[in-house]
């Protein structure tokens, strides 16, 4: 089992754009309040590995598709935000590598001495570091998998959402928390991919195009701000105009 883990992980590194089947993929954030364990929603994320439902505290759990995720959020209150892999392939993912950033200022903002993760997928993960701290704090990536023939292939209303897991934070002041891609890697090559539950790997970057990245990368805004964003129901778009071009950038 563990070899095969090793495997998907290594598919990453070579991920090919041969297939499109992934092209629709998004990955999405979705803000909740700070989980608390209770009797009736005792866990965060629902276990790959059977074949039943638990309750438990993901959107998946509460029905709501992609595109109705929740992108804003308080300051001065403790945040549970779940990473999600929406519109995949029907088959599902086995593997994800994605990386998330914030301001990272202590005390002010997203303070990352706060941040944790808390993996969904029942694989390995692999986060690294991005100058401050290994993921989730800013600017960190993961490479995580699940382990196979346990995979990422929840439906929301037919269409597979995928969690992947979910970050706590606290923002003392607004802030924007944003995935990224995967920067940190050997090379400094960013990666954006995932890897269905047949094996084979997805190079989204190469699939879908640099310039076009940020408008499938999930934002949730904290205090006052207009930055929070869910990318499901979006079809990138190439700007017309330099003005667009920086506004795109400005945003993402």
């Amino acid at each position: 089992m563990k070899h095969s883990l090793l495997i998907t992980v290594a598919l990453l590194l070579v991920a090919t754009n041969a297939m499109a089947a992934m092209e629709n993929v998004r990955f999405a954030l979705h803000r909740k309040d700070k989980f608390v364990s209770s009797k009736t929603i005792p866990i965060q994320c629902d276990n790959p590995a059977t074949a039943t439902v638990e309750p438990n505290y993901s959107p998946n759990f509460d029905n709501i598709p992609c595109e109705q995720y929740t992108v804003t959020g308080p300051v001065l209150a403790g945040s549970t935000v779940y990473v999600v892999a929406g519109h995949v392939d029907p088959i599902g993912i086995s593997a994800a590598s994605f990386g998330v950033d914030y301001s990272g200022s202590s005390g002010t903002g997203i303070d990352p001495a706060f941040s944790a993760w808390t993996a969904c997928a029942d694989g390995l993960g692999f986060p690294n570091d991005g100058g401050n701290g290994d993921f989730p704090k800013p600017k960190g990536g993961i490479r995580i998998t699940w382990t196979l023939p346990s995979c990422g292939n929840q439906t929301v209303n037919g269409v597979v959402h995928a969690v992947i897991g979910a970050i706590y934070v606290y923002a003392y002041s607004a802030d924007v928390l944003k995935l990224t891609t995967n920067n940190n890697l050997q090379g400094n090559i960013p990666e954006l991919a995932v890897a269905d539950c047949s094996g084979t790997s997805y190079d989204l970057i190469a699939i879908i195009g640099a310039n076009f990245i940020p408008q499938i990368l999930g934002r949730v805004q904290f205090g006052a701000g207009s930055q929070g964003y869910t990318p499901c129901g979006v079809v990138p778009t190439r700007p017309t105009t330099w003005g667009k071009i920086k506004t795109q950038f400005k945003n993402s």
